[in-house]
């Protein structure tokens, strides 16, 4: 009958620097402030192309992927900085989305991961597979005084030293890699988690080592998303730990930390794009609905109608409101209105209209940034407040 509790955030200098928000793919920054009412468009940005990738936004910088370029913006004015392909590309599609820590923008180009100077786009190393990214982005694992890039493409998973690009370990896996990893909430190995298409979801060791892996018969079409969440002071650490994936037969699974299958929600469609999760609940876009699901038995909370979505519609939650694109940018309270299931009244705080399918939208420092399709080949981005 009833929700999730969530205050509306007090947190009002945060980021989002990587694709689903942090390393645990959450997409959710619970003690986040964000619009609570229908919002103020503060800027635009038009491109060639259509979104394929979740904003990244930080301090000064914003990482835009338009499907044919990944451009860097001025985080204020939305002014051009650098591109990847500066003079166009007609000869691939870019996938996914950047990841950017200490001032480096780790980007999957094709089939190569090039790591660029945050502030000038200029390559500082590169790492070719040998096959093209599939709809994934590095994973920033802090190690020692920094970090490791771990990131996957065709059968490969493979590590690299965030500062000199070189390679710390490889798992050749059991299927294709085609969305981001996930590190785990709280382990001593270190433990990241990467799907396959074929069903395969594993638990991988800082040495690149196997710990665990089930399989999903009907494949897996979303990254892995840990249960898990910072507290209001920043360092403790909320949630279960255990890794959501969304299944080719039109349900979300749940393992434990140690692989042991711990429940199963099936959903009336295919979950679209990521799943957030936060204030006990995971939330999931599928078939033309958001859905909340309570984190500790996957039992239906509430779900409520976004439109029909022309590209993926993955949620994010910010404080105690839930942001999600569809035939409008959406924002819906975590504790669903009032109701029973689809019959609902009170759970949407605003609808707005973006003039054409809402797709991505992350936020930071208070404001969103939702990639809108336009249905005539190109793009736009929208900063709202």
């Amino acid at each position: 009958l009833g929700g999730f509790d969530g205050d509306p955030g007090t947190d009002e200098t945060y980021d989002w620097p990587t694709g689903g928000g942090n390393d645990w793919n959450s997409r959710a920054v619970p003690n986040g402030v964000a619009p609570r009412g229908d919002p103020t468009v503060d800027g635009t940005y038009e491109f060639d192309g259509t979104p394929a990738g979740d904003p990244v936004v930080t301090a000064e910088t914003m990482l835009l992927n338009t499907g044919v370029d990944v451009v860097a913006l001025d985080r204020e004015d939305l002014s051009p900085r650098w591109s990847v392909a500066p003079d166009g590309n007609d000869a691939f599609r870019y996938t996914g989305a950047p990841a950017v820590a200490d001032g480096v923008a780790y980007v999957p180009e094709s089939d190569t991961l090039v790591a660029r100077d945050l502030d000038t786009g200029e390559r500082l190393w590169s790492r070719a597979f040998e096959y093209v990214f599939g709809e994934t982005t590095p994973l920033l694992v802090e190690r020692g005084d920094g970090h490791r890039v771990v990131i996957g493409a065709g059968e490969s998973l493979r590590a690299f030293d965030g500062p000199t690009g070189e390679r710390q370990w490889e798992r050749r896996l059991d299927g294709i890699v085609r969305r981001a990893v996930a590190r785990a909430q709280a382990s001593v190995y270190g433990a990241v988690y990467a799907a396959t298409t074929g069903g395969e979801l594993y638990a991988v060791d800082h040495e690149g080592r196997v710990r665990w892996n089930r399989t999903v018969d009907a494949g897996i079409r979303t990254a892995p998303t840990v249960v898990a969440s910072r507290g209001p002071d920043g360092d403790s650490i909320r949630g279960s730990g255990d890794v959501v994936v969304g299944d080719g037969d039109g349900s979300v699974r749940c393992f434990d930390p140690n692989g042991s299958p711990q429940w199963r929600a099936d959903l009336r469609g295919f979950v679209e794009g990521g799943i957030a999760a936060g204030h006990g609940g995971v939330f999931a876009a599928s078939g033309g609905r958001l859905y909340a699901l309570n984190a500790e038995d996957g039992s239906h909370a509430w779900q409520t109608g976004i439109g029909n979505a022309v590209r993926p519609t993955p949620p994010a939650l910010v404080g105690d409101t839930v942001y999600v694109g569809g035939e409008r940018l959406h924002g819906i309270g975590v504790d669903g209105g009032v109701g029973f299931r689809s019959v609902r009244l009170g759970e949407t705080r605003f609808e707005h209209d973006v003039d054409g399918g809402a797709s991505y939208v992350t936020a930071a420092d208070g404001r969103l940034f939702a990639s809108v399709a336009t249905g005539t080949g190109g793009g736009r981005l929208v900063v709202l407040s």
